[in-house]
């Protein structure tokens, strides 16, 4: 024990002294207990921007070398690139490391054998490269022993052609810590508890699901404070993992926090063989140090306020979606029935019958809201649109859809209720009333449910990742966004002065909305036989197989996942506007790339779990994976011709 403490300074001092090591060209450089070389995933550079490499380092059995963080006591593998050719820069990627407890003393490293990958840039793309590596590392059993190796290996010019150690490297980059995007792995409340031996959070997401086994998290800071094990406590009900982690060493709580203050702490957590990870920034009090803060967020105090932003945003640009176009039917002409009123006269009718509109929008999103809160508490899987995928609502929604159609013709097919058919029936010509204006707005949103648009992935993602309180206030807000030109008409009543009159022309003009409710109902009709059906691909595309990714990757593919189903119109339309055009089917059509395509019409509890590992509860989802991107590029909810493009050559290791 006491050799393995003072190991660091004497291996810092051999360092210092070169080693007579004969330099390797593709070849293993060996050392007593170490043996190292480069590896490349191509024969040659190609007309690359950037080259997969990797340092390989194997050791004896039993022993174990360290992370870049590498614990109490042991010392980081140094990379020095100087003397190399052609080369602009060499990014090392980390894997995710592994704890080691000897005599109560924590290391973080690797035992018996460990590749780094190495993200290689070239300063003149398709000239050779030439990369010679003078590396540092300290191995450590019952006792540390300092190795220096110098490495040199040569990426002739010429085709980029798949190397025998490419699979080796690909096996290594899935050990690199996913960053926690898309609500995989998010963190709120950091802190230290009063008498500063605990440092605490919470985390949440797909990942933060109940840890396993194996789970442990590390923990790096620029405050030189080192932290122990970590404790977890899983929460059923919130689906929040709180994680514990002991202060190693002492030092008052007020010094420690103010060295963390202000500074991003980064966390590596890894369970049941996958890692991700994240940087915080440390805010340094402990919750009842924030009783004010708790008090002005109320039931969304752990929500970040740019979460509360996108779902306005995405709500507000719901407006415009394929999915609410059918309704705009109902508001233009709600929207006209007030033509040319004097706003003064009329004021108070206008602000009344368009809040009611809105009113209507909101609690149809907490309705929607707290539906999905029963079904998550049910254990059963949950996302944006699934109630699309029971045939009850479809016809619930068609016989609604045949309603408003047959009152703007003049006359009901269906018969009514008579409490029903009295609100929606116009006490006057063009005016409906109060609950007929709230029930359209209610309309409004049940069709935009299957729609995802700009911002609007995030937020669902994040409220649906969360406990009840942080879903009802991520919808409210998307209501009000949805709700928000109602909101300004009532508002501004000013504007219906210049509007056109209602006369006799909107009579023609209420039969053409009209037929654009029947054919929104025939749509629906349309997917209400596709659910029980076996769905069927676009021309071109192969059945989605979550296992065959990682294969294809390895073989060197690019894979382009395509999630839709028929109800999803936004996914028709990225189809349609995007995949189907001649420049895009072409970049996709190349032997190397393989598309695939789930259909999530009716539920697929595959396709649910697959969108909830990226914290994804909603569709379109289209993501690419390649050699140069082995985790994958989550694409946008609305496809542009470029991000496709730019994401199947980056994929491709481009």
């Amino acid at each position: 024990m006491t050799f393995r403490f003072f190991a660091p300074l004497l291996a810092a001092l051999l360092f210092m002294t070169p080693a007579p090591v004969r330099a390797q060209t593709a070849q293993a450089a060996t050392a007593p207990r170490l043996q190292a070389q480069l590896i490349a995933a191509v024969t040659g550079t190609g007309d690359l921007k950037t080259i997969q490499a990797g340092v390989e380092i194997k050791l004896a059995q039993g022993w174990h070398t360290y992370w870049r963080t590498p614990g109490e006591t042991g010392l980081a593998p140094a990379f020095d690139w100087a003397g190399s050719q052609n080369l602009r820069s060499a990014d090392i990627l980390w894997p995710a490391p592994t704890r080691y407890d000897s005599f109560g003393i924590q290391d973080f490293g690797y035992k018996n054998a460990v590749v780094f990958p190495v993200t290689v840039t070239p300063r003149q793309p398709g000239d050779a490269v030439v990369l010679h590596l003078k590396l540092n590392v300290l191995v450590c059993k019952e006792l540390c022993v300092p190795a220096q190796q110098t490495l040199t290996l040569k990426i002739p010019a010429g085709e980029a052609e798949v190397s025998a150690e490419q699979p080796l490297l690909a096996a290594a980059l899935k050990e690199i810590p996913s960053q926690a995007g898309n609500g995989a792995f998010s963190v709120s409340n950091v802190w230290l508890d009063d008498s500063g031996k605990k440092l605490s959070f919470h985390a949440y997401g797909h990942a933060a699901a109940p840890p396993a086994a194996d789970a442990d998290l590390f923990i790096e800071s620029k405050s030189g404070a080192s932290f122990g094990a970590p404790r977890f406590a899983y929460n059923p009900a919130t689906q929040e993992l709180e994680i514990t982690a002991p202060v190693r060493g002492g030092g008052a709580l007020s010094s420690l926090e103010s060295a963390l203050d202000g500074t991003d702490v980064t966390l590596t957590y890894k369970s049941n063989g996958a890692a991700w990870q994240r940087s915080v920034t440390f805010g340094g009090a402990h919750p009842a140090h924030r009783v004010m803060e708790n008090l002005l967020q109320g039931a969304a105090m752990h929500l970040d306020p740019a979460i509360l932003l996108f779902a306005f945003l995405g709500g507000l640009i719901l407006n415009l979606m394929p999915c609410v176009l059918p309704v705009l039917s109902i508001k233009v002409l709600e929207v006209l029935s007030h033509g040319g009123k004097d706003h003064r006269l009329h004021r108070a009718e206008i602000f009344r019958n368009f809040m009611a509109a809105a009113a209507g929008i909101v609690f149809s999103f907490w309705a929607v809201a707290g539906g999905l809160v029963l079904v998550k508490d049910s254990g059963a899987a949950i996302g944006w649109g699934i109630q699309f995928q029971y045939p009850p609502f479809l016809i619930f929604l068609i016989a609604v859809l045949l309603v408003f159609a047959a009152n703007m013709w003049g006359f009901f097919e269906i018969p009514l209720p008579r409490f029903v058919a009295h609100h929606l029936t116009r006490r006057h010509e063009h005016a409906p009333t109060m609950l007929g204006h709230f029930l359209t707005g209610a309309f409004a949103t049940l069709l935009a449910t299957p729609c995802s648009a700009p911002f609007l992935g995030t937020a669902i993602s994040f409220a649906l990742a969360r406990q009840a309180a942080d879903i009802f206030t991520v919808f409210t807000f998307m209501g009000l966004g949805l709700a928000a030109p109602y909101i300004l008409l009532a508002l501004s009543p000013r504007v219906f002065k210049y509007m056109p009159k209602p006369g006799n022309w909107m009579l023609a003009f209420k039969k053409i909305l009209a037929a654009a409710l029947f054919l929104t109902a025939l749509w629906l009709g349309h997917v209400l036989l596709t659910i029980e059906t076996q769905p069927t691909l676009d021309a071109g595309w192969q059945p989605f197989d979550q296992t065959q990714i990682s294969r294809d990757v390895a073989q060197g593919d690019t894979v382009f996942v395509d999630i839709t189903a028929d109800w999803c119109l936004t996914c028709k339309a990225n189809m349609r506007l995007v995949l189907d055009r001649p420049d895009v089917e072409a970049a996709m059509a190349v032997p190397n790339v393989v598309l695939m395509q789930g259909d999530w019409t009716h539920h697929d509890a595959r396709i649910s779990a697959y969108l909830n590992a990226y914290g994804r509860y909603g569709i379109p989802f289209n993501i690419v994976y390649g050699p140069g991107a082995p985790n994958g590029i989550i694409l946008s909810e609305l496809l542009s011709k470029r991000e496709v493009l730019n994401a199947l050559i980056v994929a491709a290791g481009e």
